[in-house]
């Protein structure tokens, strides 16, 4: 029998209004077996960059090949349209952004799990996806029992300082508004676009405060020297350094898979090993694996990680 799947809008009270104008009503595309088996775990998918849920890609190609040889028992999984305006998401609540660990913990959790009767939850993702899977595990170990993070942003300094200079060449004395909106409605973005972009989601996740743009840059628009200051409040979300205080919660999760390429462009092996190796230290019982490649066209490392937390959870 093939894996059934369907579109389901969800309706968010937690996203209306948001700062960007990004839409509070999203649509999810579930995965699930023909005959619906209660208590079964239930996956989310936290894209890497903006992307809304579509059927026959590589995504969807994964799940049928794991699907047909019995390595997703009876999981529901599901990929919500996330997609913001920056055209990334980290997944936590910001009021530059959107609250979206509360979209996802309150409101798509209880949603899904009802409609489906769905048992225990785990998140994956790739990059700014498998920072979310983490992050959002690690809050809330009382929902979420089991996450793969797949070289999800860690070690801040070797993939977010690179983006800098380009950004700040690339903003000028631009309108950081203007910037985005202009850039938001652009379907092929250049590289400069995409990294000045990425530096401005981040900063909206990472160091927003209650100015006009909502954020802090990490450098000064004029001078561009580095503010130590902003880098201090973006350190505190690297996983590669907030394990430390997450030790407990996440001794507390039934599947934890991380894995990274030797080669990813953005450096994500550094961060990736330190995590590793600090969960190694603390006796936090994970898989790690590194494989020959680097950051983009990862989707079959899905058929590595799925069936693992299809096994711990069912």
């Amino acid at each position: 029998m093939p894996l059934q799947s369907e579109l389901v809008d969800i309706k968010s009270k937690v996203l209306r209004n948001n700062a960007l104008g990004d839409p509070d009503e999203r649509k999810i595309l579930v995965f699930h077996p023909e005959e619906l088996v209660p208590g079964a775990p239930l996956l989310i998918e936290l894209a890497g960059l903006n992307g809304t849920p579509k059927l026959n890609n590589r995504f969807s190609q994964v799940l049928n090949k794991l699907y047909k040889k019995n390595m997703l028992g009876n999981a529901v999984i599901i990929n919500p349209d996330f997609s913001t305006k920056y055209h990334v998401n980290q997944y936590t609540n910001s009021p530059a952004a959107g609250n979206y660990e509360d979209f996802i913990i309150k409101e798509i959790i209880p949603f899904i799990s009802e409609r489906y009767k769905t048992g225990k939850t785990a998140l994956f993702g790739k990059s700014s996806g498998g920072f979310g899977a983490y992050t959002l595990a690690a809050r809330n170990p009382e929902i979420i029992n089991g996450f793969a993070d797949h070289f999800g942003d860690s070690g801040f300094e070797y993939v977010y300082i690179p983006d800098i200079p380009v950004t700040y060449r690339e903003l000028g004395d631009k309108d950081i508004n203007e910037y985005v909106n202009e850039k938001s409605l652009k379907e092929d973005l250049n590289d400069n676009e995409i990294r000045t972009l990425n530096i401005i989601g981040m900063s909206a996740f990472y160091s927003y405060n209650n100015s006009e743009s909502g954020f802090d840059l990490p450098f000064d628009r004029k001078t561009g020297m580095f503010r130590d200051d902003i880098w201090g409040r973006w350190s505190s979300f690297d996983p590669a350094r907030n394990v430390d205080n997450n030790i407990e919660n996440l001794k507390k999760l039934d599947a934890i898979y991380l894995d990274v390429g030797i080669k990813d462009e953005y450096n994500l092996y550094m961060g990736m090993r330190s995590l590793h190796r600090k969960m190694e230290n603390f006796n936090i019982s994970h898989r790690y694996n590194e494989f020959d490649g680097g950051h983009f066209y990862n989707t079959p490392r899905y058929e590595e990680s799925l069936p693992f937390l299809v096994e711990k959870l069912s």
